[in-house]
């Protein structure tokens, strides 16, 4: 209980009624809606076409019945109508609002959304972050090494702002090489690694030293999907624990974090847990469009608490996962979640020979095997036949069974997906942002 005690940032709102907590999203959530009715000219315009009036709405029951969601499309068109930044972010602010801007790295080839926050809006990110860094354990003052690559992009920028109003001493290391990120850690020797979850096995699989003996106390991992297993292998190889997280552009932030649990395990995995106070997390039956139940699948849609100036109103994020509900975690936390190694792009499905294959569980069949570093497909059309090559980059102390690494991975696959992969072992090449694991050339007809 005692170490229980010091990874709790606001006991009042982690431990709070579930419906007390609700009350106090809607407090909050009411003044954006009026705020945003009367200066707002995206969202006043889709909410007076949809014929909603958000001043009337009592509860939360109501907005989530009432009020039409918004994705990123949406934003795109309002970008290409009302040049640069759209109608959503048109309300004057105060000269002592600086802006932040941010980037995606583009929607389909129709272009790249803008985001921006302001200065107090960014204030409160960081409130919000620091439920997720105290979770995983980070002390004021202490060094972090930052992976990420700090451009225009949200990922990479946000990390950097949380972790200084968190009060890290922050080494931005993210645009150098590996080898010098290698050395930039020896040389500093960091209590926390911040980034994406493949790269921190990259770092570990080029480096002529044990990674382990740098003193890495605590990984903090995102921006994909990995399953318990593969998070495990990589605490053994950094003598670290790892700590998962899931944020979006849209919001501006990353949003769920796993608490002091972690990634728990293959038969147990942790919760990514929202941040309730500061995020309104609608987890949807994709068929009805209602709230799942514990444990069920749904579609993700995000609502931001703290953003005024530019709002974030029932955005569809087109991410699904299995909804954990208030308290059913191990640490007893009111806050509602997502069960790790379970969010997954819902339009991102691939039908492989007629059957739905979800990235998500190739994942976790994949890097279930010990051995295995990362992986592509490549999906491929042999006359009317689909193909299905996966490429495995084993770890250095699995080359010399390779073999029986391929024969485990291609039933571990068929024991998942019911479908024959072609598996073999080759060249993988690496992100220091998202890794792309999919290539389709599959003729279109």
């Amino acid at each position: 209980m005692n170490e229980m005690l010091k990874r709790v940032h606001d006991s009042g709102t982690e431990f709070a009624d579930p419906e007390a907590l609700r009350g106090l999203q809607w407090s909050k959530l009411t003044g954006i809606l009026q705020y945003a009715s009367q200066s707002n000219p995206f969202y006043r315009g889709i909410w007076n076409a949809a014929d909603v009036d958000v001043a009337s709405l009592k509860n939360l029951d109501d907005f989530q019945s009432a009020v039409p969601w918004v994705d990123k499309g949406m934003f795109l068109e309002d970008q290409i109508a009302n040049p640069p930044s759209g109608s959503r972010m048109s309300t004057e602010l105060d000269p002592d609002e600086p802006l932040e801007y941010y980037t995606t790295s583009g929607t389909s080839g129709r272009g790249s959304e803008l985001h921006a926050q302001t200065k107090t809006e960014l204030g409160q990110m960081v409130d919000m972050y620091r439920y997720g860094f105290t979770w995983a354990g980070l002390i004021q003052g202490e060094r972090m090494a930052l992976t990420l690559p700090i451009t225009m992009l949200a990922g990479g920028r946000v990390e950097y702002q949380a972790a200084v109003g968190f009060g890290m001493s922050v080494l931005p290391i993210g645009n150098y090489d590996a080898e010098r990120k290698l050395e930039t850690l020896r040389q500093f020797r960091p209590s926390s690694l911040f980034g994406s979850t493949s790269y921190f096995a990259h770092l570990a699989a080029v480096s002529d030293q044990p990674v382990r003996d740098i003193g890495v106390r605590t990984l903090l991992t995102g921006l994909e999907g990995v399953g318990p297993g593969y998070a495990n292998r990589l605490e053994e190889v950094w003598g670290a624990k790892a700590y998962d997280r899931f944020g979006c552009a849209q919001m501006r932030a990353d949003f769920l974090f796993s608490c002091e649990h972690g990634f728990g395990t293959d038969s147990s995995p942790g919760v990514l847990h929202a941040v309730d106070p500061y995020v309104l997390v609608e987890v949807l039956d994709p068929a009805t469009s209602q709230p799942v139940a514990d444990g069920e699948y749904g579609e993700m849609y995000v609502t931001s608490l703290y953003h005024r100036e530019t709002p974030l109103i029932r955005c569809r994020l087109y991410d699904g996962g299995v909804y954990r509900a208030p308290s059913s975690c191990a640490c007893g936390r009111s806050f509602s979640g997502i069960e790790i190694c379970t969010i997954g792009r819902t339009d991102g499905v691939k039908k492989i020979k007629g059957i739905n294959v979800y990235p998500q569980a190739v994942d976790k069949a994949i890097f279930s095997v010990a051995g295995v570093d990362e992986y592509h497909i490549l999906l491929q059309s042999k006359g009317e036949a689909d193909v299905a090559v996966v490429t495995l980059l084993l770890d250095d102390s699995h080359l010399s069974a390779a073999q029986s690494v391929v024969t485990e991975v291609r039933e571990s696959l068929r024991h998942t997906t019911g479908l024959g992969f072609d598996v073999s072992i080759g060249h993988v090449a690496r992100s220091e942002y998202k890794v792309a694991r999919w290539t389709d050339e599959r003729h279109r007809t």
